[in-house]
This record gives C-alpha cells, structure tokens and sequence, in this order.
C-alpha cells in the first residue's frame, strides 16, 4: 500500500473522530458542550490538513 493512501486513511480516522466527538460529546470521558465544540472542530481541521497533504503527495508522485 502506498504511504500517502495510508496517510489518507488516518486523516479520515481523525475526521471521523473529531465528528464523534462533536456529535455525541464523549472523548475518553465525557465532555461538556464547549469541550466537545473545540475538540471536535480541532481533530476535523487535523484530519482534513492530512488528508489535503496525502491527496498533495499522491498527485505529485511523492512516495
């Protein structure tokens, strides 16, 4: 498997949880509004940044 599509598949994971996080308020422990509101927005803005970089490299032919 080539390392951008992996690094692909991790930056969803963190999408994913970010919105799981903001949805049901719950990371680790449970969270209140505002927690649940800035972890969720921080782990989305992550994993969209890795999944922007690995879709960069992949076109680049970067491996």
């Amino acid at each position: 498997m080539n390392k951008n599509i992996a690094y692909g598949i991790i930056g969803f994971g963190y999408l994913l949880i970010g919105i799981f996080t903001w949805r049901f308020k719950y990371f680790i422990k449970e969270l209140d509004d505002t927690q649940a509101l800035l972890f969720g927005i921080l782990f989305i803005i992550y994993g969209s940044f890795r999944i922007y970089r690995a879709i960069k490299a992949y076109k680049n032919g970067e491996k």
